[in-house]
């Protein structure tokens, strides 16, 4: 069985492993995780940048033996973001990029199901895409 904690570490460790030609790592900002200087993370003037989000649902027994088998479902969620003013083709494959990296990925009892993209439009000075995976752990 897989924990909540342990599921977490194998999110960050496919995140950490992710390349991309024009996002720098570093431009990847994941929950409850401190920026590089130790402050609080600031979007770029320039280029793309990304956030990371898990989103645990509630568990479900799966299956009954000598001990039922609990099942967690939920999203990986990462939110793509570009300057308002640029075209689009940059998120796209970013979006695309992310989906070949992650989608149909298994590490252990954690599996990464299909991803999908929403195009959420402009909030604030930047342009969103939001790249959503379903997953389940055990």
């Amino acid at each position: 069985m897989m924990t909540h904690e342990q599921a977490r570490i194998a999110f960050m460790q496919l995140i950490d492993s992710f390349e991309f030609k024009s996002l720098d790592q570093s431009m990847i900002f994941t929950q409850n995780q401190p920026t590089k200087n130790g402050g609080p993370f600031e979007a770029p003037d320039d280029g793309l940048w990304c956030q990371v989000f898990i989103r645990n649902a509630p568990s479900f027994i799966s299956g009954l033996a000598d001990t039922p088998c609990t099942r967690t479902v939920g999203n990986l969620i990462i939110q793509c973001f570009d300057r308002v003013g640029n075209d689009t083709l940059s998120l796209t494959e970013l979006s695309d990029a992310w989906i070949k990296h992650l989608q149909f990925k298994c590490v252990e009892h954690l599996e990464l199901l299909q991803g999908s993209v929403i195009d959420v439009g402009e909030t604030e000075d930047f342009y969103q895409f939001n790249v959503i995976f379903e997953y389940r752990v055990n």
